[in-house]
């Protein structure tokens, strides 16, 4: 993994960083044990984690942010436009980067995520069922975490839909599936804004999709119709393969003056 990189007492700070993060899921008794570890990418560490019989699930995922000073950031310019910050104090620390702002921005981050995950699943979106949000605070709190309905078995994770030969019967029903989940986001003033075979996994014959932390909205973002137009033109491009020649363009175009005039 890309971390081992890392000099070795990084490393072990980090570990201890997730470590401490897993105790306290276990001690606020939404977990009792973990499985083994999804991924371990640049912004966060996912892991299998057994519920806790209250919970109402047998598996749950607990994605754990990585603290900034480990991150690997990519641009969030492009996601964060738009974005309304109600608190001047905090949107002033941003806009100076200040290590405040940093910590602000990054709460922000892994709260979207939470937030958008909630809104889609009670609209029946096919995403994983969001549990818990908790922030980051440091120093005291150095790490965000998400806990989420765990999409797999205790054997391994839901493969991802680049690890997965549909049957050719199917492909045309699952791309139908996803552009509808796109329309069905849009409808609720959401773009994926990441949207790709990486993070739509393939599960009892369906699909589930991942990854909403740079999610945004059309209403706010002034990059939302390319956005929208990337995801769509991702899907399109993936399904080819299987026969399934759209245009993504007419799709976007479609579906974007359709949400103007509230026709979703």
């Amino acid at each position: 993994m890309q971390e081992r990189l890392l000099p070795k007492e990084i490393v072990s700070e980090l570990d201890g960083v997730m470590n401490d993060k897993l105790v306290e899921f276990a001690a606020k008794r939404y977990i009792t044990d973990v499985l083994y570890t999804v991924k371990s990418g640049k912004e966060a560490t996912v892991y299998c984690c057994r519920a806790h019989p209250s919970v109402g699930c047998e598996l749950v995922a607990a994605k754990i942010y990585r603290p900034g000073k480990f991150r690997g950031y990519k641009s969030m310019d492009t996601y964060r436009e738009g974005r309304i910050v109600f608190d001047q104090r905090e949107a002033r620390a941003m806009k100076n980067k200040t290590r405040r702002g940093r910590d602000f921005q990054e709460t922000a981050w892994t709260g979207v995520e939470f937030s958008m995950l909630q809104r889609l699943f009670k609209v029946g979106a096919d995403v994983p069922e969001p549990i818990l949000h908790t922030p980051a605070s440091p120093p005291f709190v150095p790490a965000a975490a998400v806990l989420m309905e765990f999409v797999g078995d205790e054997d391994g994770p839901a493969p991802m839909l680049r690890n997965v030969e549909l049957p050719s019967e199917d492909a045309r029903d699952l791309f139908d599936l996803v552009l509808d989940n796109v329309e069905l986001w849009l409808a609720s003033n959401i773009i994926h804004g990441d949207l790709s075979a990486y993070n739509i996994l393939c599960w009892e014959d369906s699909l589930v999709v991942i990854d909403f932390p740079q999610a945004v909205d059309p209403r706010q973002n002034p990059k939302a119709f390319d956005l929208l137009l990337r995801d769509i033109g991702n899907v399109c491009t993936y399904w080819e393969k299987y026969g399934v020649r759209e245009s993504a363009f007419e799709i976007t175009h479609e579906l974007w003056q359709r949400w103007q005039f509230g026709h979703l």
